[in-house]
This record gives structure tokens, sequence and C-alpha cells, in this order.
């Protein structure tokens, strides 16, 4: 009976080891060395488990081409099929794909229990080092790319065999080996940024004068509270009404929405984000990696992207009917792709092919405002904000990686605003000071011509920039003409006139 006991145990604790078996994949690869019959280890040649793009791994350099996958794979989901390996090398004509059975006698000699190790012996790349061999850099690029690649679930089958793997997985690695394709590649390092249109860092300064539909009327609002929790929160106590919700985008690179709520009989509470976009392309020139010889650089067209967002949290206390006062809570980040390097080649057929190796470059920081606002009488009112107090700075530029060139704007700001009141009619006056003076000024003015229904105009005077819009209830629609502050050269309309410059959105008062 005792005897049973212990088989059986030893039966089920062997089920389970074999169970958890993970099937490692190594060898060497090899390639031509200065001649048909010398070889050597191949290095950089980035090995990828169609199963499992997760798993990619580069051949080393020492020892030299050699390889070892974890496929993250239990051994009774691979046993007995086929995968799929693909190469990446900088030889267009190479065989791209390698085929390995799965088989539990190929690792007679393993003693671990939790692995099951495959050997591929004898792989050799017919074609010279020279011309196969990624740089190191390209190599680490297309590696991490390889480990974002979507991996294949296929219910206990392994998604890497040839009848199984379908086109448009197969094609996406197809894609990386164009990239890394031609014997007349080259890298070349960033080393001069010529001008660009985007400004970077201004959001939190531009949008409250020249980026809005309450051109004027933001540091003091009267009518129009949409903006309110953004640049004077303190404001908020003196609306028209408790309570709002709303929104301003265009439904391409610029959105704003917020509201806020009455909590007590002296506070209230108002949330909001702002984000924006801006795209062009820009030139740079980049230099070969090796070479200060000026005719071994070239001028590419980068394509550039930032993203900047703000968010809001913002109690507001009332002191009495004419004064309140606001500490607004703020997060802050910003991205964008930096320029790096360019990989150049050239294919078989004769094809130019170029492949920008980018930095990501991310900013982010906490924030705060405090703002004021003064009821002076029933027909003025007048508010001040004081933006970013810490003086967080954002860069201001893209930059030249490992040099002295980055710059950056600090986001501390004073807003003043006065806002009139005369019947149907509101005339608003909004100045934005930093820390290199006056950043801008601007006027408004708005009319009520009917109950429900709100005109309003703008004009920002440094940007030369303007603003229209229309507000029927709870629905309004604007045109802001920014003079070209926010940049895109990406997603261009076909009316230039109307490019991003046609926003909308609501406004509900409750």
């Amino acid at each position: 009976m005792k005897t049973t006991i212990l088989l059986t145990a030893l039966l089920a604790a062997n089920l389970a080891t074999a169970t958890a078996q993970q099937v490692i994949i190594k060898g060497t690869l090899r390639c031509t060395n200065n001649g048909i019959t010398s070889t050597r280890g191949a290095t950089n040649i980035i090995i990828i488990p169609s199963f499992n793009p997760h798993a990619a791994v580069a051949t080393t350099t020492t020892p030299q081409g050699y390889f070892e996958i974890n496929t993250g794979w239990s051994a009774k989901d691979l046993r007995d099929k086929n995968v799929s390996l693909y190469l990446l090398t900088k030889c267009s004509s190479c065989k791209k794909v390698e085929r390995v059975f799965i088989s539990e006698d190929l690792d007679k000699r393993n003693t671990d229990p939790t692995k099951m190790y495959v050997t591929i012996k004898n792989w050799k790349i017919l074609e010279n080092c020279r011309e196969t061999e990624l740089p190191d850099i390209m190599s680490e690029k297309l590696l991490d790319s390889a480990h974002h690649m979507p991996a294949l679930t296929v219910d206990g089958k392994a998604p890497g065999s040839p009848a199984m793997a379908p086109v448009s997985f197969i094609n996406l690695f197809e894609k990386l080996v164009t990239v890394a394709a031609g014997p007349n590649s080259g890298v070349f390092k960033a080393m001069v940024l010529y001008r660009g249109r985007i400004k970077y860092g201004e959001f939190l300064h531009a949008s409250p004068l020249i980026n809005t539909d309450n051109t004027g009327f933001n540091f003091s609002p009267g009518r129009n509270m949409s903006e309110a929790v953004f640049w004077n929160a303190a404001s908020i106590a003196n609306g028209p009404k408790p309570n709002n919700i709303s929104l301003l985008a265009n439904f391409k690179n610029n959105i704003k929405l917020s509201g806020y709520q009455q909590l007590t009989k002296q506070i209230y509470l108002g949330l909001g984000g702002i984000y924006t976009q801006q795209n062009e392309f820009r030139r740079v020139k980049f230099q070969k990696i090796g070479s200060t010889v000026d005719s071994d650089s070239v001028i590419g067209s980068h394509p550039d992207k930032l993203r900047e967002f703000a968010a809001f949290l913002a109690p507001v206390y009332a002191i009495n009917n004419r004064i309140s006062i606001a500490l607004t809570f703020k997060y802050i980040w910003q991205q964008f792709n930096n320029p790096n390097l360019i990989v150049l080649q050239r294919d078989d057929l004769n094809n130019n092919y170029n492949y920008f190796i980018d930095d990501s470059i991310r900013k982010q920081h906490f924030e705060a405002d405090a703002s004021f606002s003064y009821k002076i009488n029933s027909f003025l009112q007048a508010g001040i904000s004081v933006m970013n107090i810490a003086g967080t700075k954002l860069y201001s530029d893209m930059f030249i990686k490992n040099s002295s060139s980055q710059s950056y704007v600090n986001q501390r700001a004073y807003g003043i605003g006065v806002c009139y009141k005369r019947e149907r009619i509101n005339v608003g006056m909004d100045a934005l000071f930093t820390d290199k003076g006056l950043y801008d000024a601007s006027v408004g003015v708005n009319y009520v011509p009917a109950n429900d229904i709100l005109l309003a105009a703008g004009y920002a005077f440094k940007q030369q920039s303007f603003s229209a819009s229309v507000r029927l209830k709870h629905f309004k629609i604007a045109y802001i003409n920014d003079n070209n502050l926010v940049i895109n050269e990406v997603r261009i309309a076909k009316n230039k006139l109307f490019n991003g410059k046609i926003y909308s959105g609501f406004v509900f008062d409750f």
C-alpha cells in the first residue's frame, strides 16, 4: 500500500514537472567571413519567434552569434509543432525565416525539470557578415520594435506554424525586414536643428488669450464661464449659475472640457482638462556616424509631434457677495519625439528608404494656481490669477541629444482681467505677464440680441489673432484664427481657411 502511494506521488510530481516545462530555443547563427568556407558567429541579428514576439533576442557578441530564446510557452503546447523564427538582417536577399520542429527527443542531455531545450544546429547565413550584421543602435531599435509586436493566441496550437500564421502577422515582420534591408544602408546622427514652427511649452500661456472663444474675458469672466476653471477659478462664485459643464474642441488637435459644482453656500469645486497637439515636418541635418566630412551628411524632413496636457482641480471659497478666492491644483504633461538618428538604405530595386530613430521626451509636473475675483460694483468686476506658482519649466524646443542646447519655458505667469457690463453688451480686457514681460493682451465684446443667444468676438494684439462665436442656448460654434499658433502640417484640410479653426461645443448652466 505504501509503495503504491509513493509511486502515485512520484508520477504526479513528474506530470506536474512536465506540464511546467518552458521551451527554450538556442543555438549559434553563423555568417560567411571573408570566404565561402570561413564562417564566424553573426552578431546583432534579430531573431523573432512568430508565436511570441516579446521573446525576440539579438545574437550576442560574446560568444559570437549565440542566442537563447525563452519562448514563454510550455512544452505541452509546442510539442510536435512546427514554429517559425524570423530573421532581421541588413541583407535584403537573405533567408528570412527558419522552421523548427519542436520535439522532446531533441533534449536528450537536459537535467533541468523546468526547461526543455531545443538546439538549432548548423544555422548559417550564406551572405558575408558585413552585409548582414546590423549596427548596434539599429539592432537595439528593431529589437524594441519586435518586442511590441502583437502575439497571436491559438487554442492549444502554435501560431508560428506556417499553416496557422495569418498574412497580416507575417507582413508586420516583413515591414521590419524592409526597414533593415539595403546594402548601402548607413546610420546618421542628428547634428543641426533648423528653425521650426511649433511653439513648445506655451499652451498654458496662449490658451486664455489666443486659443479661446472667450477672448478678453477669461481672467474676469461675466457671462461665458466655460473656461473659468482654467484661468480664474475664483470667478466661479460670481457666475450666473451655481453649476456648469462646458466643452470646446476642434476635434482635431485641441480640446477643453471643464465643469464646476456649488457644494455649500460659500464653497464650489471645479474640475477640467486641456489637451493640445501639434505636428510639423522640420528640417534636420544628420551626420554619418564615424565621419566628420560634410559630404557624409544629409538633411531630412523630420516629422515632429508635440502633445501637451493639463488637468485642473479647483476648490473655490466665496468670502462674501463681492470677493472670492481659489487655489487650483494642476497636473501638467508634455511629450514629443526628439530626433536622434536616421537610417538610410536602398533595396534591390534601387528604391531609397529612411527610418527615423527618435527619443521620446516626457515632462510631468504638479503645479498650483491662486486666483482672486472682485465684483467692484454692479457693472464692473476684476480678476487676478497667479498661474503655476512653483515655476515649472517645460521644454521650449527639441534639442540635440547629449548636448547642452536644451531650452525651457517658465510656466509661472500673472493674468489680470476686467469686465465692464452695460445692458446687452459686455466688454472685457485680459493681459498675461511672464518672466519675459508682457506675453499678450486681448480685448473682447459679447452681446445678447435675444433670449438664449450670445454673440462674442475678441482680438489678441501681439499674436494678431481673433475669434468669433455664436451660442444658441446650450450649444455653440466658434471660428478661432490663432494666426498659426497651433501648427498642424500632417492632417491638413483641403480648405486652409477652416483648417482646425472651426470649434464647437456646449455649455450647460444649471
